[in-house]
């Protein structure tokens, strides 16, 4: 096995890259993930906007009636806020019914705002007089579709502009504007885009800078520094109950494979802990190589030992793959620092939950503890060697395979 297979210090490989132009992880799948673990926090601000914004597009409604009065005009108009206002209703109470979806979250605010920005430039058609007061108002409007509505940074600038562009064309076909307020009209448009799109880039881009310092602490806390795979960490989170639960629910195969290296004592006692560290990391490159990447799981169990979770797979494809590697480590040699050559062997127990079955284990300890027995067995029998079991209706119950 070449020495450079996996580095002795293990360096995190999750996707953190931020694309700064669009002010989102450049991987779609990190990205998702960033906005499933922002989402209860992002609900519960849009839920208080919706109802914030609903509430006063209604009451400037007075404003309407101050205007024009009490005539049919001002009275549509007071119809149109309440459009826009159940529009924000009718998005809180999807996002209630939904607190799961991201998707709910981001159509949710699209639409409303999408509404709101739709009938904004009725409402100020039929107010030409009051055209600073609107131009005022669609400045807050900005604010509200840059900062207050949690959305992705690049609809937010689409509403933006587009809201913005629609304004200016209401007023330039009114008529009745001088040059110099053309003018003003123009800056002002762009400066409250430009101000919105700093502000709300800089926010997007703090969210998630923040979250892949949070991610990256949490990789290096969840991962074992000499060989890159997962510690027992995992057991306290409860990432490998949670594929259990997956088993039970969906019925799908679930198997582990516990292997340890034989007589490492020996190799540390003869060639130095440094030389054991290195057989260590090269067996572990060896493991996370064979295994599918981003379904099965590699976890540094003990000292020496280790053990790879495989999803959906049952016991004849785990005892096949557990016989390609102990066949790989065992025709591979290990370079020292020293130069010297280390070889040896490793023994490997698999436990296999067979798909739809009708009892399986209540615990994942009970799946470890059957693989632990057939590792053992190997151990008693002489090392380097596979034997599997299939978990019975009693979880601490095996047949041997």
């Amino acid at each position: 096995m070449p020495k450079d297979a996996v580095s002795v210090h293990y360096l995190p490989t999750l996707p953190l890259t931020i694309d700064r132009r669009r002010a989102e992880f450049a991987d779609r799948a990190f990205e998702d993930r960033f906005a499933r673990h922002c989402l209860p926090e992002r609900n519960a601000q849009l839920k208080v906007s919706l109802l914030f914004s609903a509430g006063f597009y209604v009451l400037f409604g007075l404003t309407d009636i101050a205007t024009l009065g009490p005539t049919a005009t001002a009275w549509a108009m007071v119809a149109l806020r309440l459009v826009v206002a159940l529009a924000a209703l009718g998005a809180w109470a999807a996002i209630s019914r939904h607190p799961d979806s991201v998707q709910v979250s981001l159509r949710s605010t699209c639409a409303v705002l999408g509404i709101g920005v739709g009938v904004f430039p009725v409402l100020c058609w039929y107010q030409p007089e009051a055209m600073a007061w609107n131009l005022m108002s669609h400045a807050l409007i900005l604010m509200a579709i840059y900062v207050i509505f949690p959305n992705r940074f690049i609809y937010a600038l689409a509403i933006g502009i587009g809201s913005s562009v629609v304004f200016a064309a209401m007023l330039l076909v009114q008529g009745g504007l001088k040059l110099d307020d053309l003018v003003a009209l123009v800056l002002m448009l762009i400066l409250g885009n430009a101000l919105g799109y700093i502000a709300a880039r800089r926010f997007h881009l703090a969210q998630r800078e923040q979250f892949r310092s949070t991610m990256l602490l949490q990789e290096l806390a969840d991962r074992d520094p000499l060989t890159g795979c997962l510690n027992r960490r995992v057991f306290q989170s409860g990432m490998l109950d949670a594929e259990l639960a997956r088993t039970r629910r969906y019925g799908t195969a679930l198997s582990v494979i516990l292997c340890d290296i034989d007589h490492f004592k020996r190799i540390n006692d003869t060639h130095g802990h440094a030389a054991g560290d290195e057989v260590l990391s090269e067996f572990a490159g060896l493991l996370r190589s064979m295994a599918r990447e981003g379904i099965d799981s590699v976890i540094r169990y003990g000292g020496e030992e280790f053990l790879l979770v495989l999803p959906q797979t049952e016991l004849a494809g785990a005892q096949v793959l557990a016989e390609r590697i102990r066949h790989a480590f065992a025709e591979a040699a290990t370079m020292t620092a020293n130069g010297s050559l280390v070889s040896t062997t490793a023994s490997f127990g698999v436990a296999s939950v067979p798909a739809r079955h009708p009892s399986p284990p209540a615990t994942f300890e009970a799946l470890i503890a059957a693989a632990d027995e057939q590792l053992y067995a190997v151990k008693r029998g002489g090392r380097n060697g596979v034997r599997g079991t299939v978990i019975t209706a009693m979880p601490v119950l095996a047949r041997a395979v």
